[in-house]
């Protein structure tokens, strides 16, 4: 797969970068690498984020490889 070079945007769009990848997720991938770490949950990270009023998200899977639009 040849290489693009994306635009990775913050969603209010004030932050913009730069990268080049195959395809747009490795390209977010890349820059969320570098902003955010995680880690499993304690049962006090639970009880603190919750009661500061944290929802839980539902992460979903991504398409398999090969039904991946290379956009």
């Amino acid at each position: 797969m040849a290489n693009r070079v994306y635009v990775v945007a913050n969603t209010d769009g004030t932050q913009e970068r730069l990268v080049r990848a195959s395809y747009r997720h490795m390209a977010e991938r890349h820059v969320a690498a570098k902003l955010f770490v995680s880690r499993i949950a304690t049962k006090d990270d639970l009880e603190r984020l919750i009661t500061a009023g944290v929802r839980v998200e539902q992460a979903v899977e991504p398409p398999p490889h090969d039904q991946q639009v290379a956009d």
